[in-house]
């Protein structure tokens, strides 16, 4: 036998970064999620298994030490502005990661890792166990299966528990970013990235009959002043909370937009 040996093929070359991935694609658009999806545990920040938050020891915990930055306030609003911090980096990161690169990220709950402040406990980044993989042919609902139907859903019947708040304001409140970073990729890129991602805001049941509980917690149809947001079907009651301002006309309630 002759000539020389035929080289294997070299694997499939496996990203290691993700905000490496996003800026080489979108360049400086999102530039604020840089650091929010990690691969690798930070130093300086305390993590924790996601499914860890499930149990009531632990969460409590969390929210005791959150609390403290409000000193003297209503703990289901210290629960709800702790998960608009989870949700907003989870969401928007999920988001963007599908309609701008076509990704499926490993965001069951048992698969990422949160990363808190020390002495806070505010979220401030995950830990994902990968960047995924490429998925351009998924439907946006099997894309998003694993962030809603195995990361929030079971997240949501735990801290409505042990937190005593509405299941509705939690998903209201995961809704509010998820909705928000359609729309910004709509603005950003195209038009009809945010009319697919909107599918999981406006359909009441998923295509195997799931019922949806993202319907109808934000209306886009709102006035002038909250295009790009729309307005929550329940409040996040931030305004229940000491030195935190309103969150403008996106709140239901008269008094929670200022």
């Amino acid at each position: 036998m002759s000539g020389a040996a035929t080289a294997a093929p070299s694997p499939p070359t496996r990203v290691a970064d993700f905000d490496a991935l996003l800026a080489a694609r979108t360049g400086e658009k999102y530039a604020y999620c840089r650091s929010r999806l990690l691969c690798e545990a930070p130093s300086g920040l305390r993590c924790i298994a996601c499914r860890d938050l499930l149990d009531a020891d632990l969460f409590c915990d969390v929210i005791d030490r959150y609390t403290v930055k409000y000193g003297v306030a209503d703990r289901r609003a210290v629960v709800s502005m702790w998960t608009m911090y989870y949700f907003s980096i989870l969401m928007i990161g999920a988001a963007i990661s599908w309609l701008e690169l076509r990704r499926r990220l490993p965001l069951a709950l048992d698969e990422m890792t949160i990363c808190l402040d020390p002495e806070t406990a505010e979220p401030r980044a995950f830990v994902l166990a990968g960047t995924g993989d490429a998925a351009p042919d998924l439907s946006i609902h099997a894309a998003m299966h694993d962030l809603f139907r195995r990361h929030v859903e079971p997240l949501v019947e735990a801290v409505a528990d042990l937190g005593h708040i509405s299941r509705k304001l939690l998903w209201a409140n995961a809704a509010g970013y998820f909705s928000w970073a359609v729309m910004e990729t709509g603005r950003q890129t195209d038009p009809k990235l945010a009319a697919e991602g909107s599918a999981l805001l406006d359909q009441p049941f998923w295509p195997d009959g799931w019922k949806n509980p993202l319907h109808g917690m934000i209306r886009r149809e709102c006035d002038a002043e909250t295009v790009g947001h729309g307005r929550r079907r329940v409040c996040c009651l931030r305004y229940a909370l000491p030195g935190v301002p309103g969150c403008g006309m996106v709140c239901p309630l008269p008094e929670g937009r200022f």
